[in-house]
């Protein structure tokens, strides 16, 4: 499937804005599951005006990020993908395991261009085959629908050859998404294995809660060995739900956050 409608130049400089649970723990640690859903989707709005400016897609979650965007005050409207799985994860075994909550012809119906879906996947787990499985019908239904598919393999972080391990798994599952979302595989020779592993199936990284330098550092070595861009979120504006007055957050949103988009995508486009 097509994906050129989410890059510039080839480049993938995606917002990753999908998050609920872990969301809500932001925006009220104490109890989160006493937030406001106004308060969910104005904070997502923000975030989205920032940088919209400088994104060329934006990933969303139904719940809060879909009335984010769409409320949000842009001149022309990007590209967006939206999630798939449930929030979170259960619990089999001992193992996780995600759940399909959203269809591609409903996400298809909201005018998204493309489906993502997150899966945790152990590769020496019973439970990969479920969780491959779960791909497979989520890649199936996206491409029925004519959409492209943006497939996020976390691992557990056990070991620095997880990432390459795990996407070995999928590929012998025949699991061949448009595009991987993945961790940084943990060093410049691992990078080069996952562009060779990938062919031309393009691969861009997540943050996965990272600070913003450290991913910074790591987007460097991945997009000098054949990473294609980012779909960045926590390490980008997570420090915004720690600023207590209202001048700190208005400096972070209309200076840093936008300067920090600007950064990691000039690592990707140079």
């Amino acid at each position: 499937m097509d994906t050129t409608a989410f890059t510039k130049h080839g480049k993938y400089l995606m917002l990753a804005l999908d998050h609920r649970g872990s969301f809500k723990k932001l925006l009220n640690p104490k109890n989160p599951e006493e937030v406001d859903p106004f308060d969910a989707i104005e904070a997502k709005k923000a975030i989205i005006e920032s940088v919209f400016d400088q994104i060329t897609g934006v990933l969303l979650d139904m719940d809060y990020g879909l009335e984010a965007y769409a409320t949000a005050n842009y001149l022309k409207p990007k590209p967006f993908l939206l999630a798939m799985e449930t929030s979170g994860y259960t619990e089999e075994d001992g193992e996780r395991v995600n759940v399909l909550e959203t269809s591609a012809f409903d996400i298809k119906e909201q005018g998204a261009l493309g489906t993502k879906l997150l899966i945790y996947v152990n590769h020496k787990a019973p439970s990969t085959r479920k969780q491959i499985e779960t791909a497979k019908i989520a890649l199936e239904d996206s491409h029925k629908q004519g959409l492209p598919f943006f497939l996020e393999p976390v691992t557990y972080g056990e070991s620095e050859g997880e990432v390459i391990e795990t996407l070995a798994a999928l590929l012998q599952g025949n699991i061949n998404p448009d595009v991987f979302k993945i961790e940084y595989p943990g060093s410049d020779k691992n990078c080069k294995i996952v562009t060779e592993v990938l062919g031309k199936t393009p691969w861009i990284m997540l943050t996965r809660g990272d600070d913003f330098d450290n991913f910074t550092k790591k987007l460097q070595i991945a997009c000098d060995n054949g990473c294609s861009g980012f779909l960045a979120g926590r390490a980008l504006w997570q420090e915004y739900f720690s600023l207590k007055e209202k001048a700190e957050k208005e400096k972070f949103l209309k200076e840093v956050l936008p300067a920090r988009f600007k950064k990691i995508s000039d690592i990707v486009s140079k």
